[in-house]
């Protein structure tokens, strides 16, 4: 796994450009724990990178989720969240938000920043 340091912040190519399917999520795991899984996704031309676990009720899911005008919808529940931000778009349902971790390209390949291990006050 090819690997960059940039600002002191540790990014890992996990990818080809070419691997991902516009507008469908693809999942990455550093280790088996779930708080370890993000989630990508590419809209036109840009790339995203959040935590593939549902704040609602913390499930492994988001990977999997509809994907529409910069949002994913979380196949499990139906809560909304917007790409560019994390935040879940309908304040009715609450403020709980996705994780968002930078990402780029770079000659063909997908970088992220590699997420660090914090657990959770819900599994805690």
């Amino acid at each position: 796994m090819k690997s960059l340091t940039i600002d002191g912040k540790l990014f890992v190519s996990v990818c080809s450009t070419d691997s991902l399917i516009p507008e469908k999520g693809k999942k990455i795991k550093f280790d088996d724990d779930i708080d370890m899984e993000v989630s990508i996704f590419k809209i036109d031309n840009e790339y995203f990178c959040v935590s593939n676990i549902c704040p609602h009720k913390h499930q492994p899911v988001i990977y999997k989720g509809i994907v529409k005008d910069c949002t994913v919808t979380c196949p499990a529940h139906g809560w909304t969240y917007d790409l560019k931000t994390g935040e879940n778009t309908n304040k009715h349902q609450g403020i709980k938000q996705l994780k968002k971790y930078e990402i780029f390209e770079k000659d063909g390949d997908i970088y992220i920043e590699k997420p660090k291990l914090e657990i959770p006050k819900w599994r805690q």
